[in-house]
């Protein structure tokens, strides 16, 4: 927060980037009082309005990414790698509605090994998080998402939602995954 309250002053040449990392141990053994709040972030893009933001998160908790991104983060680009959490639903959707006007850049990863399958965004729900992350964020243009489960009918729905100007969709094969009746179409 002291951070972007220097960085925020007129006096200072305004930036275009600013690269964030965002790790498990660093959170462990600093609290997230000391955060930029919401204020901190509209003082830093009033200075600085072509401000973008690049967040990498590696193995952050749900809870606690909830309580990193402020509305007022001009995000363009984040990378979740994760080796013991997975990124839920929530933060994707947070990310979904937060972020659409910037958004360019997502990139979820997870090396969690665990033999029951891989985690899934949609929670058995009708909308899937990345189809509404495709739909709502007009400039995404690198969608990348390995160790988490993607259905087939989805990543389709993804790729028209874009079309063209998706010009990145990687998806791990072992997360591509069918419903049972498209299976026996098939």
């Amino acid at each position: 927060a002291e951070m972007a309250r220097v960085l925020a002053d007129s006096n200072h040449v305004p930036l275009h980037r600013l690269s964030l990392l965002v790790h498990s141990v660093s959170i462990m053994h600093k609290s997230l009082d000391s955060m930029p709040e919401d204020e901190n972030w509209k003082a830093l893009t009033r200075n600085s309005s072509n401000l973008r933001v690049y967040i990498m998160a590696f193995d952050v908790k749900s809870d606690d990414m909830l309580r990193i991104l402020k509305p007022s983060i001009p995000l363009e680009r984040i990378h979740f790698d994760s080796y013991i959490t997975c990124v839920s639903g929530a933060v994707v959707d947070l990310i979904t509605r937060q972020y659409d006007k910037f958004l360019t850049h997502f990139i979820l990863m997870n090396d969690v090994i665990d033999m029951s399958g891989f985690p899934d965004l949609s929670d058995n729900r009708n909308e899937d998080p990345l189809v509404l992350l495709a739909w709502r964020c007009k400039r995404l243009s690198l969608l990348a998402v390995h160790g988490y489960t993607v259905w087939a009918h989805n990543l389709i729905a993804i790729a028209r939602l874009r079309g063209s100007n998706l010009k990145v969709l990687e998806v791990t094969e072992e997360s591509i995954d069918f419903d049972q009746g498209e299976l026996a179409d098939q």
